[in-house]
């Protein structure tokens, strides 16, 4: 019987292992979860906190290891992502609108002058959306051979376009606590 207990115990501490491995972080009532993968390589969240990009937003970032520093994060090799879940529903045009004058407003003119196919290849892709429901998630990863891909709501992708310095001018754009928080990163589970 003793054994059968132990063994009850060991399946069950590995259940909520699993599960915690898994669980949620919740921001703005909406749930985000502690890694992401980028083509096979866990991503973890290193900060998160609601932002008003054309509409209330969930945003994370996630990373190939926790940091605080805005320098490692801005220049750490490997993919990155951020993850905007609409807290509410809202206009996919108000979305590229925000991220189109939060990179203009955080670069130089020259800089942003260079960005602008990419930037209005987002906007054109955002446009097709219409809307992004509540609940839905728009993904922008940079994976370092491909430039930045955005992904979402639902199965509306763009193709890498873009470049490290444009997804740092995207990564500026959101408040420090989204880019770094040891609270949220106290949450990951290694």
């Amino acid at each position: 019987m003793k054994k059968v207990w132990a063994a009850t115990a060991i399946a069950l501490a590995a259940t909520l292992g699993a599960v915690s491995a898994n669980a949620a972080i919740k921001v703005g009532g909406e749930s985000l979860m502690q890694s992401a993968p980028a083509n096979g390589v866990p991503l973890f969240i290193n900060g998160a906190g609601v932002v008003n990009l054309g509409g209330k937003m969930a945003a994370a970032v996630y990373l190939p290891q926790n940091t605080t520093s805005v320098s490692s994060i801005m220049t750490m090799p490997g993919s990155k992502s951020i993850r905007l879940t609409a807290l509410a529903k809202m206009p996919a045009a108000g979305l590229a609108k925000a991220l189109d004058a939060g990179v203009k407003k955080g670069v130089s003119a020259a800089q942003y002058a260079s960005f602008k196919s990419a930037m209005d290849a987002f906007t054109k892709q955002l446009a097709s959306v219409k809307e992004i429901p509540k609940g839905e998630t728009v993904e922008l990863l940079f994976e370092p051979s491909n430039g930045i891909v955005l992904m979402g709501p639902g199965s509306h992708i763009i193709p890498g376009t873009g470049n490290a310095e444009l997804y740092q001018a995207m990564l500026r754009m959101l408040p420090a606590g989204v880019l770094s928080s040891t609270a949220i990163q106290k949450q990951n589970v290694s």
